[in-house]
């Protein structure tokens, strides 16, 4: 348990669902000691207006329920069913997120169609002019890059030397995922893994809704999906206008609610071999099994062989249950 009432990682993963920050460390101290009172929680959080909102943001949550005979005492309440909706809830923001883009792009055309600096704002890319031009937007960055991670790699997916680079100077580089990037063959070991271990903060996403990349505050780059690519090779270059301010919200609201990347990959007393953490990665990215075994380079049993291992230390009888061990233990 934390100092703070929640055990260790339970706190920032009810803050990502989107629990505020007293209502999370409430929740954990009523599974630490319940029933709890709201003036008990007062003193130890300093602030009864703070704790009473807290409170009821738990109540509409689903969270936490008013007990004892005047309900002025409050135990938690099975999480099941508040936890799918807050999930539900975070989904919906995402979906949000994807229409706010579109509405701020149409917004644009309507507002922007015929004035002749409009062309400056967005330019299409395509053809074997994408990679110098990526290339030199990525030696443009002073400060950070934001990228939604999603094939097909118009560079080919190699080792990011240039990234390893930026990172050891300083410039800071935050990743989020999709499944499909720890799928492919390779991508894992030679690029994403590198990028950890140099400093990137990355993040995990099973599906992203666009691939996306953001320089600074001065350019984005939007490429087509994977089913659109072999018809139309091409990407969008956004310039600082009301539809790169909702690509910057996208990616926001695409890295609160994506599981985090442990660079380090290990917990205190118990890490794990990078052999594993690579198996973890590409089931928390829901590839099947056939798919992880050839992306490790083993066979099925042993993979069935690592996974029992993996279990057995954490503790667990189903593949869900280790990953949500993995996740709060750093494992990942």
């Amino acid at each position: 348990m934390s100092s703070s009432g929640a055990p260790d990682g339970l706190g920032a993963q009810l803050t990502r669902l989107g629990l505020g920050e007293t209502a999370a460390r409430i929740y954990g101290r009523m599974l630490e000691s319940a029933p709890v009172t709201a003036g008990e929680l007062a003193r130890r959080y300093g602030d009864t207006e703070t704790v009473q909102t807290a409170l009821k943001e738990l109540a509409d949550a689903g969270l936490a329920l008013p007990s004892g005979v005047d309900g002025t005492e409050f135990r938690p309440a099975n999480p099941g069913e508040a936890l799918a909706a807050l999930t539900t809830r975070r989904q919906a923001e995402l979906h949000d997120a994807r229409l706010a883009v579109q509405t701020a792009y149409r917004a644009f055309r309507r507002a922007h169609a015929d004035l002749p600096h409009a062309q400056d704002l967005l330019e299409v890319v395509t053809g074997d002019a994408i990679v110098p031009r990526l290339r030199h937007l990525a030696t443009m960055v002073r400060h950070q890059v934001r990228r939604l991670d999603s094939p097909p790699y118009f560079t080919g997916g190699h080792r990011n030397l240039l990234e390893e680079e930026q990172l050891r100077r300083g410039i800071i580089h935050r990743c989020v995922y999709s499944g499909a990037s720890l799928g492919d063959p390779g991508y894992l070991a030679e690029n994403i893994l590198p990028c950890l271990r140099a400093g990137e903060k990355a993040r995990l996403l099973p599906e992203l809704p666009v691939k996306l990349t953001l320089f600074d505050d001065r350019a984005a780059t939007i490429a087509l999906t994977i089913r659109e690519t072999d018809r139309n090779r091409s990407i969008v270059i956004v310039r600082p206008c009301s539809l790169f301010s909702a690509l910057e919200g996208l990616f926001e609201t695409s890295w609160a609610a994506a599981l985090p990347l442990d660079r380090e990959a290990r917990t205190a007393d118990q890490p794990i071999r990078p052999i594993e953490r690579e198996l973890l990665l590409l089931l928390a990215a829901g590839r099947k099994d056939d798919e992880i075994a050839a992306g490790l380079g083993v066979s099925r049993r042993t993979l069935f062989r690592y996974l029992e291992t993996l279990m057995d230390r954490a503790g667990v009888s189903s593949r869900f249950q280790l990953g949500v061990f993995a996740a709060h233990n750093g494992w990942l």
